[in-house]
């Protein structure tokens, strides 16, 4: 193949197969990015609506769940602390005491929301407490409200006689948080936290956080409108959302709060599938693409192979053909039959062309006969007089030119108008043809022999001066003389001679002819059979 069609094979870019590939890659990549965006825009808009009821939903169950346990809690110490055996333990009995503790360790079963119980003196000193979990510190207040210590709810209320006079306490630890707050998803209560007005964590929702939360920006718990979803940025740094809840109990709050990847990782899920899938998708595109491409631009590419190799001259040319309904194979068949057509057209005219090879050497041969016929004589089949006229024209240009010599004989035969009278038209006819040939065997093969007319002959010697000439002719007479010619009717040989008068080119070209025609006279006139030149020298 030429290197200018493999240089442009060489530019994938340029191909037609290359533009659609990239155009199905193109619409197919925009329109998964488009069905992307839509898909990841709802499902974050679903989940951020989700948040906004889900997170007030929490904070109010939580909030209600509190509220609900300090008060049954509270209302069962109330109660509690009127029994005379707690009165009487608190006295220094210790039979009471005994009794005492048996009597808050019954009070400790699975649905109660106490974890632990301890009853106190005026002073704060413990007299009896329930085992499973230490006693709280001594200095809260009694007054039956929620307070933390050492990082658990703790309820106090008084002890008082029947004077109403407060000999004493009882403080109760709560169970933990996530129980208290009513949240029963696991993974729900561990975005639960009870924050102080400093924003640290009094206690949580879940029995461990892996949120990584310590304390929450006041910003987040100063919102007038605290239970709408707000982003922040956590003490480490990292971007969070969460919503508040102001507690009634003192200035505590409630906080619902997540890491932002946490928050959103459904969606993030939901991207990665995406990207997943749309990769997935451009990719098949693209293969099908390519393969359709591929059944479409292979034969168009068979289809220019042959079209450049027809170009070429190479009819020879023929595309399988798969049968095909669509307009590839109409092509196809097209393409096939238009190169069987040129098979067929360039047989015919190489048909023609042979013929016309044929005609046109025929013509040039009988153009040449007739060239040839036009300047011979037809008798003697020597050169014509035409002939010579024009050959001699062309020698005196050459002469003229290169200065050369050029000498001219001029033949007549004797007596023959005798002869032919004599023997006859067919005799005079053989010996002008005898003699032809005797001339044609004596000259030169540079010198120019032709008939001039009749009996005579004339030969134009290129190169030769007049010594020259006059010694060819004098070969040329003696030839003739020597030769026989037959018998004639007595019986006797016949014997034939010629007289020749020859000049030497001059500057002249009538003057040339006629010194020699003259010299030819005056041969006669001396007698025939002789030589005679343009200064009467004479051979015999």
């Amino acid at each position: 193949m030429p290197d200018s069609w493999l240089a442009e094979r060489r530019q994938p870019r340029d191909s037609l197969a290359t533009k659609i590939i990239f155009f199905v890659f193109l619409s197919t990549f925009v329109t998964s990015l488009v069905v992307s965006w839509v898909a990841v825009h709802s499902t974050y808009s679903f989940l951020r609506a989700h948040l906004e009821r889900l997170y007030p939903a929490t904070l109010q169950g939580a909030d209600e769940a509190l509220d609900h346990a300090q008060q049954e809690v509270a209302t069962r110490l109330t109660r509690l602390a009127r029994e005379p055996a707690l009165h009487q333990a608190i006295a220094g009995d210790a039979a009471a005491r005994a009794q005492s503790e048996r009597l808050l360790a019954e009070r400790i079963d699975p649905s109660s929301r106490l974890a632990a119980l301890t009853l106190r003196d005026a002073s704060g000193v413990p007299r009896a407490a329930t085992r499973g979990d230490s006693p709280p510190a001594a200095a809260l207040p009694a007054d039956g409200a929620l307070h933390v210590s050492d990082g658990r709810l703790v309820i106090g209320v008084p002890v008082q006689d029947e004077r109403g006079r407060t000999i004493g306490r009882i403080d109760g630890v709560l169970v933990p948080a996530e129980r208290l707050l009513g949240v029963d998803d696991p993974a729900v209560a561990s975005w639960v936290h009870v924050v102080d007005a400093d924003g640290r964590i009094v206690a949580r929702g879940g029995a461990r956080s892996p949120d990584g939360f310590t304390a929450f920006p006041a910003e987040l718990l100063t919102a007038s409108d605290g239970t709408r979803l707000r982003e922040f940025r956590g003490a480490d740094g990292r971007r969070a959302i969460g919503a508040t809840h102001r507690l009634a109990l003192g200035d505590w709050s409630l906080v619902v709060a997540q890491p932002l990847e946490s928050a959103y990782a459904p969606v993030f899920a939901v991207v990665t599938r995406i990207f997943v899938i749309d990769l997935a998708v451009v990719l098949l595109f693209s293969f099908l693409a390519y393969e359709i491409t591929s059944a479409i631009v292979r034969p168009l590419e068979q289809l220019s192979e042959a079209a450049r190799r027809i170009s070429q001259g190479e009819l020879e040319v023929e595309i399988a053909d798969h049968r095909r309904r669509d307009e590839i194979g109409l092509l196809t068949r097209t393409f096939n039959d238009m190169a069987r057509r040129l098979r067929r057209n360039r047989a015919e005219i190489e048909q023609q062309h042979r013929q016309l090879r044929e005609q046109n050497e025929q013509l040039q041969q009988a153009n040449e006969v007739l060239e040839q016929l036009s300047i011979t004589d037809g008798l003697t089949k020597l050169h014509n007089h035409r002939h010579f006229q024009e050959t001699l024209t062309r020698e005196i240009k050459r002469v003229s030119r290169t200065g050369e010599t050029l000498a001219l004989l001029l033949i007549d035969i004797d007596d023959f108008k005798a002869l032919n009278d004599r023997l006859g038209h067919a005799a005079g006819d053989a010996v002008l043809v005898r003699i032809a040939r005797i001339l044609n065997e004596s000259v030169r093969e540079s010198d120019v022999l032709a008939r001039y007319g009749g009996e005579e002959f004339v030969v134009l010697a290129p190169g030769t001066d007049l010594e020259g000439v006059a010694y060819l002719a004098e070969k040329v007479r003696t030839s003739v003389a020597e030769s026989s010619f037959g018998v004639d009717p007595s019986g006797e040989p016949m014997r034939v001679t010629v007289s020749i008068g020859v000049a030497e080119y001059a500057g002249d070209r009538r003057g040339f002819f006629d010194t020699a025609d003259r010299a030819l006279y005056r041969a006669k006139a001396a007698g025939k059979n002789c030589v005679v030149g343009a200064e009467d020298f004479t051979r015999s």
